[in-house]
Formats: C-alpha cells, sequence, structure tokens
C-alpha cells in the first residue's frame, strides 16, 4: 500500500498567486448555481486525467480525445490542457488496480460503482493514500457540483458521502430524474393480425409466445439473455437471486426468502423452453437490448431493449408495417402490482482526485466547471451557433452538425465528438437532449416500464468495510457463478428441478446467508449517514 499522505492545502497563497481558483473567482450566483470566471488560470496548467474507454468515441477521434472538437473547446475556456490516459476496452479494472501499485497515479481518475473502483472502498482509498479526501476543497472549489448534489433526491444526497463523512468522488449527476430506459416490447403488428390484446399476465404471454412461434415460424418468440431473464419472474416474486433487495431496512436475497417463488418461476421459464418459445441458445447470447439478427429476420416477437433502439436500429431493416409496443414484465393475476424494480440512479461515473495530484484545487475547479450553467450548456449541447441554436422558448435545438454530419458522422457519434458523451467522463448530465432524436411514442415506452415499485431497490451506496468486502467478494464470487449455472441448467432441463431443493441447500452452505449479513451492516450505515 502507498503510505499514507496528508494534504495541507494553502488556500490563501494560491488566491494570491491568481494562477488557479483565484482566477476563477465566483462571480454571481443564480438559482444556487455559481458563475465561473474563465479561463480558470491564466498560465496554461496540465492535468493527467484517466479515463475509461469509449469505443464509439476513440474511433471517432482517431484515438486521441484531444482530437475532438468539445475538448478542445473546453481547453480553450479552461485553458487547462488535459493529457488523457486511456486504457483498451475491457482492460479497465486491471489497469486501474496496476496504476494503484504503480507508486505514480495521474491528478484524476474515472471510476464507476461495481465496475471500475478501488476494492477495499473509498474510504480506505483516503486512508491508504491514494485519493484525496475532497470534503474541505468543495465548498470553495466546486460550488456548482454541490448545488447539484443538493437538488437531487435524497438517495443520492446521501449516497455521495462515504460512512466516515466524506466526499471522496465528483459524481456526474442527472438534471433531472430519468425514468426506467429499458424493459420488454412486443411486435404490435403481430398481436393486431392475431387479435390478441397487449400480454399482462403469465399465462397471456405464454399464450402470445406458443401463436408468434406456430403462425411466424419464430424460431425464438422470447429472446432473452443469461443475466437479464431473472425480471421476468418479478411478477411472482422471484427477483434476481443474484442480487438483493431490502424491505423496510432488512435485506433479503429471493433463494432465502422467496424460495418456492423461484422454484415457480423457473419450472415456468423450464416448460416455455422446452416448448421452443425462449430463443434455443440464451445460454450464450450477449445481446442485452434485443438481437438484432432474430429482431430484423422476424425470429423473434418479444425481447429485452432500450428506447431508443426500435426506431433507430430495428425499424430500418425491417418489411413495412412492422411496429413495436412496450409491454410490462408479466403478472400471475390482471391488477397485481410488481412490487420490484430498480431505478435510473442520479449519478453514475465519478472522478477521484488523487494524491499525487500538486494542483488539486484547479483540477477540483477544472470539474467543477461542467456543473456550471455555461459548463454544462457546452457539455451537453456544445458551442451555440455551430451544433444547438435556441427556440423561441429558449430551448436548444441540434444543428445539422448532430442530426445530419456532413463528416458522415451518426448522431450517436457526432453527439460524442462534439458534445461529452453521456455520463462520460462527468458533467450535470441533461438526458432529455436524446429526445431529439426519437419520436414520443417511442419515450412514452419509459413510462410503461417505470411503473414498478422501486422501494425494494438496495443502494448502490450502501459500502462494505473493507473487511466486510474482503469477506463477501470471497464468498458471493462463487456462490453467483454456481447460482448462474444452476437457474440455467434448470430451465434448459440439464439438471432437473427435483434437485431444486439439493440446490438450495447448496448456496446456504456456501455462505449466502452470511453475505445477506454483510449487505444488511452496510445497509445499516448507510441508512445512518
Amino acid at each position: 500500500m502507498k503510505n499514507k499522505r496528508y494534504l495541507t492545502i494553502a488556500l490563501t497563497a494560491a488566491l494570491m498567486a491568481g494562477t488557479l481558483p483565484g482566477s476563477a473567482a465566483l462571480a454571481a450566483e443564480e438559482g444556487g448555481f455559481t458563475e465561473v470566471s474563465l479561463p480558470l488560470t491564466e498560465e496554461k496548467e496540465t492535468l493527467t486525467v484517466w479515463v475509461k474507454n469509449d469505443v464509439t468515441l476513440m474511433n471517432a477521434c482517431g484515438g486521441d480525445l484531444n482530437n475532438t472538437p468539445f475538448f478542445q473547446e473546453l481547453e480553450e475556456r479552461t485553458n487547462v490542457h488535459i493529457e488523457w490516459i486511456v486504457p483498451a476496452s475491457g482492460t479497465e479494472q486491471e489497469q486501474f488496480n496496476l496504476l494503484m501499485s504503480s507508486g505514480k497515479l495521474p491528478d484524476i481518475m474515472y471510476t464507476y460503482p461495481n465496475q471500475v473502483y478501488y476494492p477495499d472502498g473509498l474510504d480506505a482509498a483516503v486512508e491508504d493514500g491514494y485519493f484525496l479526501d475532497l470534503t474541505d476543497l468543495l465548498p470553495q472549489y466546486a460550488p456548482n457540483y454541490l448545488a447539484a448534489i443538493e437538488k437531487s433526491d435524497e438517495d443520492t444526497k446521501q449516497g455521495v458521502k462515504t460512512d466516515a463523512g466524506r466526499s471522496v468522488l465528483m459524481y456526474s449527476v442527472m438534471q433531472e430524474e430519468q425514468p426506467t430506459f429499458y424493459g420488454y416490447v412486443v411486435r404490435q403488428d403481430w398481436l393486431d393480425e392475431l387479435g390478441l390484446s397487449v400480454p399482462v399476465t403469465y399465462d397471456d404471454w405464454e399464450e402470445m409466445l406458443t401463436q408468434f412461434k406456430e403462425t411466424y415460424n419464430a424460431a425464438a418468440p422470447l429472446s432473452i439473455n443469461s443475466r437479464f431473464f431473472w425480471n421476468l419472474g418479478i411478477g411472482m416474486g422471484a427477483y434476481a437471486p443474484n442480487d438483493f433487495y431490502q424491505e423496510d431496512g432488512v435485506v433479503h436475497n429471493a433463494l432465502l426468502d422467496d424460495t418456492e417463488a423461484v422454484r415457480e418461476f423457473l419450472t415456468l421459464m423450464n416448460r416455455w423452453y422446452q416448448n421452443g418459445l425462449i430463443d434455443p441458445d440464451f445460454a450464450s447470447s450477449t445481446a442485452f437490448w434485443g438481437d438484432s439478427v432474430l429482431v430484423t429476420n422476424n425470429n423473434t416477437g418479444a425481447f429485452l431493449t432500450m428506447y431508443t433502439f426500435p426506431s433507430a436500429i430495428f425499424l430500418p431493416s425491417m418489411e413495412e408495417g412492422a411496429s413495436f409496443t412496450a409491454v410490462k414484465t408479466p403478472v400471475k393475476e390482471e391488477g397485481d402490482t410488481l412490487e420490484y424494480g430498480t431505478p435510473v440512479p442520479s449519478t453514475t461515473s465519478a472522478y477521484a482526485v488523487t494524491t499525487d495530484c500538486e494542483n488539486p484545487e484547479l483540477a477540483v475547479s477544472w470539474i467543477d466547471y461542467l456543473f456550471s450553467e455555461e459548463g454544462a450548456m457546452l457539455a451537453n449541447y456544445g458551442v451555440e451557433g455551430e451544433t444547438y441554436t435556441l427556440d423561441a422558448d429558449g430551448t436548444p435545438v441540434f444543428t445539422e452538425t448532430i442530426t445530419a454530419n456532413p463528416d458522415g458522422l451518426t448522431y450517436d457519434e457526432a453527439m460524442r465528438t462534439y458534445l461529452m458523451a453521456p455520463s462520460f467522463p462527468v458533467s450535470y448530465y441533461d438526458w432529455k437532449r436524446e429526445l431529439q432524436f426519437i419520436s414520443e411514442d417511442d419515450f412514452n415506452m419509459c413510462y410503461i416500464w417505470d411503473d414498478v415499485n422501486h422501494e425494494k431497490y438496495y443502494s448502490s451506496y450502501a459500502a462494505m468495510t473493507v473487511e466486510e468486502n474482503a469477506e463477501y467478494s470471497n464468498l458471493f464470487a462463487d456462490i453467483d457463478t454456481y447460482i448462474s449455472e444452476n437457474a440455467l441448467s434448470f430451465i434448459t432441463g440439464a439438471k432437473s428441478l427435483d434437485e431444486f431443493d439439493s440446490f438450495i441447500e447448496t448456496v446456504k452452505g456456501m455462505g449466502l446467508p452470511r453475505c445477506v449479513e454483510l449487505k444488511q451492516a452496510a445497509l445499516d450505515r448507510y441508512n445512518a449517514r
């Protein structure tokens, strides 16, 4: 581990020097947000920033983020040059770990909860001497970031601090709450031709999928993948056992607390699989948002996808008249409520300022600029007159630079090149900008999928201690693998459901009850923040 170091911030000296946030003086406040005086520094300064690999963006910019108009404009405004460090896609956690042991860290490091992170937790990252505790820096140098947090929901306000009360990360924050952006869709044109209503119950779904198979010869009436199929069990109380939920502050796992519901769900999935209603290759599928080959070749009529995909990805390659309708996951009886759902988090990726950063005030100010009114507009919409104009109501509207790029960039590539990519790396993100590229009908899918009770959600901000995390990781890695392998075997029939009770006892013996206890301890501390 790195030796612990303690940073004393000479605010007075920095202000007198006029080379740091002294020159980024706070000028005026409106609605809690603060106008920033630019440039942030009179002398050109360089910060090193380590970020994840956004493949689409890296391809569009030739492998150097400084080639993009967005980051060029950001440098022009702030007078801060960024030396980007981007690992190969898929190696982020490995490279993150290597940096931690290298003895020399970049100034700023990207993290993403549960994907790229310090395994012992944020408090440990500070105590071990890797990340700075930003608690005392934020009020002076990140007033806009703090204003964005203050406007967020209570879970976010509570979650951005550690159990020890530290502010270690600066998160990307949603300007407004976003409804669930993914869920199941079905072929509405097929329903119309068959005279079927939108399915509600499991019986409705089984009838629909059977008709899709028999009438349209669909090879995969229901297209799912090995991880997301569990959300089909929510309607019968069979929540994903690879995850945990809480009820009134008490942590549960479906295999322990809803055992019979899980058995019932796996029995149903087995029947659907044996009857040819599920993609026979679902166990190896990696298509999270819909298998484009199955969809466009009319081999599936029901699948999980994002709201932007049907019109933008699938329908352009399909015959005229094809259409999709968003549906909720099935329930046992019409009128039943879906009692569990995962809300869209108000925060996503984050930046940590490391202890090797010689100018943490500037680093924090640079991040904070993207939360100011001006900086957030740049991040979300770019430069007025070039990438957007304002309509009569003052709403930004993208120009053809984004919507019909003259260099042949798709709108997604153009957005990532001329603007800040979604939650990449960190900004005050306006997700509604995406609505300029889809129809109102497509967006309304989100409200159908979001009609779920979110109160049982286990907060992603609940964090374990170093010791708890080590024990949990050691136990749950094997448990997760065992659950996944056996669930697939039960569905495909490779293992008889007569062995389900033995499966449950094995999972208990592997330490699943202890994992619940560790999750409970983390949640208790989170609720006490």
